[in-house]
């Protein structure tokens, strides 16, 4: 009988190194690509076979051409995108590479609609899930207007970004102006939201069958994050809160949901009242969490690809923290020590009980020794450019 297989593109992100893991220690046979050699998940001993491909952002057509030989010369069961970018490719051609390969990815209609942030934050409204106030702006005047009906400090975001990037905090109206050139020039089109005050942050990570039923529901809190004023997890600890989980399942479910998907809460210190922020349709940072708490996620990906659904999985541990050694934690706590004058000795404390890191594993340990790789590519390609803070 064959083995069971999964091709992982995106092998640069730290998730892609926790789908390896996770598949591998269910008996699944796993290959992984990435765009340059400089990718840590490339030296796991878990995985196969690896591959080094065209990018899917600055050569769609060449990737697209290298995937579909791939996947037509090669017996991989499922194919799993973690990145964005790619996985919006794959969605838009996932009729053709269908006919080869099982791609569990929502349609590529649905991952626009949940990256556009104004149309989902329209929508979550209208069905009745709190959001901050938030309007579309294009122009200096029309801001200034629509800065008149809000209290500051406001919040200046992209239309489409993620991990809080491109995001201006106004306190004042006379940092206004200064502000909202800098985006227009950058965006021309952007948001203008209510800012909401608060220090808790939470994200609920869920499966959906084909049917648009809720699979799987995993809440993380996040300690700490990188930019230090929101953003990605850089340490998180598993919790539970019901309420986040029916809003996500019922915000998912008026989309008509499938797949993964994680999405992202704060709470609003004015009522105590959660507030949704925004929707990630791909695999999140903190996966190795999910999977440390008890949840397998790409395994139930896997069998949700294969079998056409599976079997709920909504039980985990609470508790288990999760650190970003080093990369993450490290930088937040420079950054926090010059943000805010503060040093946060927890980022040192990495070997507590109930504690999972998203690299550092003893029985395969070159992917954290290959870490450097993966920061030069940060640092020197262009393509990383969008990835990294301003």
């Amino acid at each position: 009988m064959r083995k069971k297989s999964v091709l992982v593109t995106d092998g640069i992100w730290r998730k892609s190194l926790a789908v390896v893991r996770a598949l591998a220690r269910s008996g699944v046979k796993v290959a992984v690509g990435e765009r340059t050699w400089m990718t840590p998940t490339l030296l796991s001993r878990h995985v196969s076979e690896r591959y080094i491909y065209p990018s899917p952002e600055n050569d769609p057509a060449r990737f697209l051409q290298w995937l579909t030989s791939v996947v037509k010369t090669h017996e991989y069961d499922v194919l799993m995108t973690t990145e964005e970018a790619t996985g919006m490719l794959v969605a838009r051609h996932a009729a053709e590479l269908s006919e080869h390969i099982r791609i569990p990815l929502p349609s590529y209609e649905k991952i626009m609609f949940a990256r556009d942030k104004f149309r989902l934050l329209t929508h979550a409204h209208k069905n009745g899930i709190p959001c901050p106030a938030t309007s579309i702006v294009n122009s200096l005047g029309e801001g200034r207007e629509k800065m008149e009906k809000l209290l500051f400090p406001i919040v200046f975001k992209p239309i489409i970004s993620a991990g809080g990037h491109g995001i201006r905090y106004v306190f004042t109206k006379d940092e206004f102006d200064a502000h909202y050139k800098s985006m227009h020039e950058r965006y021309k089109t952007f948001l203008m939201q209510d800012y909401i005050p608060g220090e808790d942050y939470y994200g609920v990570s869920v499966i959906f069958n084909s049917h648009n039923q809720m699979r799987s529901a995993f809440v993380h809190k996040k300690l700490r994050q990188l930019p230090t004023t929101g953003g990605v997890s850089t340490c998180a600890v598993s919790v539970k809160f019901p309420r986040l989980v029916e809003m996500a399942e019922a915000l998912l479910t008026s989309i008509g949901w499938y797949g993964s998907a994680n999405v992202e809460f704060k709470i609003d210190r004015r009522d105590n009242t959660p507030k949704l922020m925004e929707v990630n349709p791909r695999l999140w940072g903190s996966l190795q969490l999910t999977v440390a708490s008890g949840i397998n996620i790409p395994l139930m990906l896997y069998q949700l690809a294969m079998e056409g659904d599976v079997a709920p999985k909504f039980d985990y541990k609470t508790g288990v923290k999760m650190h970003w050694f080093m990369y993450g934690d490290w930088v937040h706590f420079f950054a926090n020590i010059v943000a805010q004058r503060k040093i946060d000795i927890d980022v040192f404390r990495l070997f507590e009980k109930n504690t999972c890191h998203t690299t550092w594993l003893l029985s395969d340990p070159l992917p954290f020794f290959g870490l450097p790789l993966s920061l030069l590519d940060y640092l020197t390609s262009d393509e990383m450019k969008k990835n990294r803070f301003k």
